[in-house]
């Protein structure tokens, strides 16, 4: 049976800015509890709640626990604390330090100071690091001391608050969390415009590069495309991927249905990333390096009779091409073996599907590996091979000729094409087509773009497995999802729709979860699905956060919204 856990109060004795210095903040409407600061002790103390919430309020599935949103004027506090929260795990008190540390530890201490209270199921438990505790409640107590058997008992088993996964969501420019934190499964992952740049590393190096037994030029053209891709590309991944999803399942997407372009598929050259890696070098100095000197000797050798014009006419000469190099670099053939040169397509294709059979006969380790890349690459041209070719108006000859593979939306070809994206990143152990894959035609509106950065971000996180070789198991049993800005570039209407497309996208995609939701928002339209006693109010007041009495504010949810507006909070 799975383990519900719901964060229901948090107490900061000091963040790192002391922008936020000795509050706490409730989380559900169904406690209320404070921490008194009384000569030198930490008391913690509970009233009786005035308006309480069924829990089953949000979702009758009881998938979502709950809801809360943080409300208040810039510079209030709202970013600081779900920074804090994602950085909770629990911190511990350090005993063990050399003397002449005292005074380092002993501030250190200070910020580290936290108290939070969850709900275990039916039972309320209080975890707390804090020396001179006084509890006058009913919640039991586990205080985390350095090497104490409930710490460890906690990390051992994934118990109490090891048994969540965080997500960070924000679709603001501005954001500084990054990246992924996993043991076997997620601990803690921040999705945002920045932190797509490390989550494209760890993506690429899991579907591109091979065993390290290869060594070699062939092994550093994957590190070298793992390096050189860009966090846009593997944005043009997860939107296919939701797409699919939303496509599959007749999903009723509040802004999916305004996605109607025709996508516009190309490939990327190797020797374009190539160059790339290393645009700081001279030209001269660039075309001396190995990797680079010998894609120029092939052209000049076994592609010297070929047409390069093919490569604008037909997008899958130029994966063809990238295909024969990695396998010219893999068998490090350096001559044209007295072969004929190759002079078009169907020449390519013999000449790569011969040498793929030779390395199988020789019973090569990475033979099958360059069959399945080459099986992908003809998959994907017999689905879209006959979509219609855009050409650009300039001459084939000029350097900026432009051309494309149009899918259009809503077609066999578009439908099976999302199939394939869907089957290279959960089927596929290694995907040669993704290295090269340049998607477009999603020309959307900041709004529309930041919804499907939202929604395709939240998609994506079920499957972590797939995309990082450090995930077993995505998610553990509880997620607590932070949502930074959540109405950020969204039209009014939008807005007016977003927290029940949130709920019912959570509900179909984390069902076997348990799903807590801290946002913070500007959207007096938002807040109006939201019952004031989940509504945490923060001002800033002598340079420090406090928070607002809810008496002081009208109720939020199905309010008015000129009403609304009118709140000083607006």
């Amino acid at each position: 049976m799975l383990n519900s856990l719901e964060l229901v109060f948090f107490y900061i004795n000091q963040a790192s800015s002391k922008f936020i210095e000795k509050t706490g903040f409730n989380f559900s409407a169904n406690y209320n509890f404070y921490v008194e600061y009384i000569d030198g002790k930490y008391v913690l103390k509970q009233n009786v709640c005035k308006n309480l919430l069924p829990t089953d309020f949000f979702d009758r599935q009881k998938c979502v626990t709950n809801i809360t949103a943080i409300v208040g004027e810039n510079g209030a506090g709202k970013t600081t604390l779900l920074n804090m929260l994602s950085d909770y795990y629990g911190s511990v008190k350090d005993k063990e330090h050399d003397s002449v540390y005292d005074n380092y530890f002993m501030e250190k201490y200070e910020k580290d100071k936290k108290l939070a209270i969850y709900r275990e199921d039916a039972e309320l438990v209080c975890y707390h690091n804090l020396d001179n505790f006084v509890n006058e409640t009913e919640v039991k107590e586990v205080c985390l001391q350095q090497g104490s058997p409930e710490l460890a008992e906690i990390i051992r088993d994934n118990k109490a608050f090891e048994n969540i996964s965080k997500i960070c969501i924000s679709n603001s420019m501005y954001s500084l969390e990054d990246g992924v934190s996993t043991h076997e499964s997620i601990s803690k992952i921040s999705l945002n415009v920045n932190s797509l740049k490390t989550l494209k590393s760890i993506f690429y190096k899991k579907k591109c590069r091979k065993e390290t037994f290869c060594v070699g030029g062939y092994y550093e053209i994957q590190d070298i495309v793992c390096y050189v891709k860009k966090a846009n590309e593997f944005q043009q991944i997860l939107d296919m991927l939701y797409l699919q999803y939303v496509n599959e399942n007749n999903i009723e997407s509040m802004f999916a249905k305004n996605i109607v372009g025709t996508l516009e598929i190309k490939f990327q050259t190797v020797i374009k990333l190539l160059e790339d890696r290393y645009k700081g070098f001279t030209e001269e100095k660039r075309n001396d390096l190995p990797l680079i000197k010998y894609f120029n000797e092939m052209v000049n050798k076994r592609l010297a009779g070929f047409d390069f014009e093919l490569m604008k006419t037909d997008i899958f000469v130029v994966i063809y091409i990238n295909l024969l190099y990695e396998l010219l670099v893999y068998r490090r053939i350096t001559e044209c073996d007295g072969e004929q040169s190759i002079n078009n397509k169907e020449e390519l294709v013999k000449y790569i599907t011969n040498a793929i059979n030779e390395l199988l006969r020789q019973n090569d380790r990475y033979a099958g590996i360059f069959q399945e890349n080459l099986q992908e690459i003809q998959e994907y041209e017999r689905v879209i091979a006959n979509c219609r070719m855009y050409h650009c108006s300039l001459p084939l000859s000029d350097l900026a000729y432009v051309s494309y593979k149009e899918v259009e939306h809503g077609s066999e070809a578009y439908n099976q094409f999302l199939e394939l994206i869907k089957k290279s990143v959960y089927e596929r152990k290694y995907s040669y087509v993704l290295k090269y894959i340049d998607i477009g035609g999603l020309r959307l509106a900041s709004g529309e773009r930041a919804l499907l950065n939202f929604f395709s971000w939240i998609h994506m996180v079920p499957y972590f497995n797939y995309i990082s070789n450090d995930v077993v198991e995505s998610l553990r049993e509880n997620v607590l999802l932070l949502i930074d800005e959540i109405d950020l570039y969204c039209h009014p209407l939008w807005q007016q729709k977003l927290l029940n497309y949130l709920i019912e996208e959570i509900k179909a995609e984390y069902s076997d979860k348990k799903v807590q939701i801290i946002f913070t928002t500007h959207s007096p339209i938002v807040l109006s699905d939201m019952p004031r006693s989940n509504v945490i109010f923060l001002k800033r007041e002598k340079d420090k956060c406090h928070i607002d009495n809810e008496d002081n504010h009208e109720e939020t949810f199905g309010a008015n919204i000129y009403k609304l507006f009118n709140d000083a909070f607006f």
